[in-house]
């Protein structure tokens, strides 16, 4: 045992970095002490076993009483995290702490003397002094085991204990005790030392921790917070917090700088206790996100402190719709009603908002594709006829009462009703839909048609509070501390014909449907541009009129000003808009393998194929003899893998598997397997491009698909109990923003 303390090297700080974020996992998914106390203990024990990670800082006795340095305070008040450092034959008086508490002995020993009153008030010895040795553990807790009096066991040499509590415990108020029973109220605060809560932000890898409340108020205030859900699609959409965004570990480096734009974004992360947060701040970390933050306790946290939970995806936008119907009254009709307008040929043009992909898989008989943004520009097209009933549909409710209350807002003379339900009310009624249909909008607007449009639009938005910006003045608003999205509204194919450099496609009714997947940034800043013809305005104005009702600070281009730009030199961009992505991790490169080498390795034994396509690509189409698997089942796959002379990771284009095989080699090292990784160069469309075909069949599953959350609403083979129990949850979601009460949410 070294007689210097102050020599003592803190080799291995990452230690009580695991610990702390391991307990705060523990504690946010454990409500009650009690449970957690004997896990913790074991936690506890885990770091204090090894003595090689104290600072000597952190390790100094004191000539006139027992230091007490504090290493961790959560944010959120759970626990903090305490040094206690005896110098030779110093002891504590007889005392209590309120909260729970565990002991665990790092170097040197102590004694412990529990105390219990008897009837006369005294404080009394109760059982026998109890000798703590390095790394052994013991609890208090209130009332029953929470007074004690602590010694160094040593008179010649110092001694250290690791204490962890229910609180900060610094500034808890406590007391002391005589034996004859006198009280005396303290708080012990703790000795000072250079660097207090050495391993809060300021400590290179930690990582601070942002509580329920903090994120609460930041939302509130309209303050800038990306929350991320970093768990697989099926297990967010069970239960979230409202604005958290699905930016799932397994995808980070695909998504993140596509998705958070600003490096220096604050960024709270959380899971349910699988373990993804602390592993996707550190690759948000190296990322170059410098604000990276664990969302106090997770996601059981944020229910305990009283954070509202969510289900299903998107619900920012579904929860606003709900909204808007209820305040606006938006006109709807129930499928049998709709049916039998269309069975007797009623005067009647229904029009389907939602993408055309989702339309050609199954629409409403008879009707056409007008997606939602388009709808205010296009529909006289299809209804000159002011007497003409227009009725707007989608999956379920959400585009239909957002499309038909676009149309009312805009002012369009017609009769306008929203199909109640959507696809799911037509199914549930009997009734039959079409598939594989391709009816589209006219391309072709009439210049009177188009002209109301621009001034309705412009009216709307302008109602909204929509700002304005010319070309130059998109600059401005890139002001430090801002996140800012620039977002083209139209559709794919005018998109990629030619856009504004910078500007990425999010085409309008799908970004008021799906803002928080696009714009993850709640209290950030968007642009939209709907290109620079004689069109230009309609689509981004009236998605700009939701966008800002929804709460977001949202401007549209000047479609005027932007042209003179082009016509002065600015170049428009072409083709569809390609992510910026990070390289590969060092060595992912050099273990490529071609498709050849790959089909050769193939025809023998011994080649494990894994491919890390999402699930629905998977089920399509994969080299046979791959199996599906997520990154993040990496440790629960990985002792399987022990019999494999070689194990290939494939994906849709080979980024995704060179991202993720520095983490199969980690997971196979954890549980001793040693088997070479490669990756398949290029991925499953190289191995395509060979020559070499994929197959839909054998499939083997070695993970869970969660990765996609299977939506009531889309397919044409949904259980009536599923859909029928959706529409009863978007029913409900109006009384959920009313509890929650972060919404910010204004309908016009």
């Amino acid at each position: 045992m070294p007689q210097n303390l102050s020599e003592t090297i803190s080799a291995r700080p990452e230690r009580l970095r695991d610990f702390i974020s391991d307990l705060s996992d523990l504690l946010g998914r454990e409500r009650h002490w009690e449970q957690a106390l004997p896990q913790a203990g074991a936690l506890l024990r885990d770091l204090v076993r090894h003595d090689d990670w104290l600072p000597p800082e952190y390790a100094q006795p004191q000539p006139d009483r027992y230091a007490q340095y504090l290493l961790y305070a959560d944010p959120g008040g759970r626990f903090s995290v305490v040094s206690f450092v005896w110098g030779p034959g110093q002891s504590t008086p007889i005392h209590d702490h309120t909260v729970w508490g565990l002991i665990g002995m790092l170097r040197g020993a102590e004694l412990s003397q529990r105390y219990a009153r008897d009837a006369s008030g005294r404080w009394l010895p109760e059982g026998a002094q109890e000798r703590l040795a390095p790394g052994q553990v013991e609890a208090v807790w209130p009332p029953t085991h929470d007074v004690h009096r602590v010694s160094n066991a040593y008179a010649d040499q110092a001694s250290i204990s690791i204490h962890v509590y229910g609180g900060e415990i610094g500034s808890i108020r406590r007391s002391v005790y005589t034996e004859a029973g006198e009280v005396k109220p303290f708080i012990s605060g703790y000795t000072p030392v250079p660097l207090p809560n050495l391993w809060g932000a300021a400590q290179p890898g930690a990582f601070p921790h942002r509580s329920t409340q903090a994120v609460r108020a930041d939302l509130i205030a309209g303050r800038e917070v990306a929350l991320l859900d970093v768990r697989e699609e099926a297990p967010f959409a069970v239960s979230h917090p409202l604005f958290a965004a699905n930016l799932p570990w397994s995808q980070i480096e695909l998504q993140a700088w596509r998705r958070i734009p600003r490096r220096d974004t604050q960024i709270v992360v959380y899971d349910n206790g699988e373990g993804l947060a602390r592993r996707a701040a550190e690759r948000l970390r190296a990322l170059g996100y410098t604000d990276v933050n664990l969302l106090s306790g997770g996601l059981a946290g944020w229910e305990a402190s009283g954070g509202e939970l969510f289900c299903d995806v998107n619900v920012p936008s579904k929860s606003f719709g709900e909204l808007v119907e209820a305040q606006r009254h938006t006109p709807s009709l129930a499928a049998p009603e709709v049916h039998a307008l269309l069975e007797q040929g009623a005067d009647v043009v229904v029009v389907d908002a939602r993408r055309f992909d989702e339309y050609h898989t199954m629409n409403i008989p008879g009707s056409t594709s007008v997606p939602g943004a388009e709808l205010v520009l296009r529909v006289r097209e299809l209804a000159p006829d002011p007497a003409t009933t227009v009725i707007v549909n989608c999956a379920g409710r959400t585009r239909s009462i957002i499309g038909t209350q676009s149309l009312v807002n805009a002012g369009l003379p017609n009769p306008v009703y929203a199909l109640r339900n959507g696809t799911i009310g037509w199914t549930l009624a009997g009734l039959t839909l079409e598939h594989g249909q391709s009816r589209r909008h006219p391309q072709a607007v009439a210049d009177a048609n188009r002209d109301a449009a621009l001034a309705r639009a412009r009216a709307v938005a302008d109602r909204a509070g929509v700002g304005r910006v010319g070309w130059d003045g998109i600059a401005a608003l890139r002001a430090p501390g801002r996140s800012l999205y620039l977002l083209d509204v139209r559709q794919p194919e005018p998109y990629e014909a030619g856009h504004l450099p910078g500007f990425a496609n999010a085409p309008g009714g799908q970004l008021v449907q799906e803002t928080d997947h696009v714009v993850p940034v709640r209290g950030a800043r968007i642009v939209l541009s709907d290109g620079i013809d004689a069109e230009a305005g309609v689509r981004a104005d009236m998605t700009a009129s939701w966008l800002a009702q929804m709460g977001w600070d949202v401007h549209v281009l000047d479609a005027a000003d932007a042209a003179r730009a082009v016509q002065a030199g600015l170049m428009l961009e072409r083709g569809a808009r390609a992510a910026a992505l990070p390289p590969l991790p060092e060595g992912a490169a050099q273990a490529g393998v071609t498709p050849a080498q790959l089909q050769a390795w193939l025809a023998a034994p011994g080649t494990r194929l894994i491919d890390l396509s999402p699930s629905q690509a998977y089920r399509r189409g994969h080299i046979a003899q791959a199996a599906f698997a997520l990154r993040a089942g990496f440790d629960r796959i990985a002792p399987g893998l022990a019999g494999a002379t070689r194990i290939v990771l494939s994906s849709p284009d080979g980024r995704l598997a060179g991202y993720a095989w520095a983490d199969l080699r980690a997971a196979l090292a954890r549980h001793a397997v040693d088997v070479p990784v490669h990756v398949l160069e290029g991925g499953n469309a190289a191995w395509q491009a060979a020559g070499f075909a994929l197959a839909a069949e054998p499939q083997e599953w070695l993970s869970p698909d969660d990765d996609r959350y299977r939506r009531p609403y889309e397919g044409t083979d949904n259980p009536v109990a599923a859909m029928q129990g959706y529409l009863d949850w978007e029913y409900g979601l109006v009384d959920q923003l009313a509890r929650d009460a972060t919404h910010g949410f204004r309908v016009i």
